[in-house]
């Protein structure tokens, strides 16, 4: 990616990280069905991702910059944080 960050919309980001959810569903059901749960956000104030135990939310640009590994690692990660109890 150039030093200049590109602008996704927010429907392209949504559905990239649906995407990796349902492939989170097919390949660790686990984590793929609490994924599911989660609501998703496109934040662009946000520098990364967050969650707070209802929603995921992750920065548009940052997000489509990750490979689909990653993006599926990152939404697993944000839903352990539910799981776990750390966003209360």
């Amino acid at each position: 990616m150039s030093k200049k960050q590109q602008q996704h919309t927010e429907a392209e980001v949504l559905r990239a990280a649906s995407d990796a959810r349902t492939t989170m569903l097919l390949d660790a059901p686990f984590f793929g069905s609490l994924a599911c749960r989660l609501k998703l956000v496109a934040d662009p104030a946000c520098p990364t991702a967050w969650t707070d135990g209802e929603h995921i939310g992750v920065n548009p640009d940052w997000f489509m910059a990750l490979n689909d590994a990653q993006r599926q690692g990152l939404i697993a990660h944000e839903t352990m944080h539910v799981a776990s109890g750390h966003c209360w």
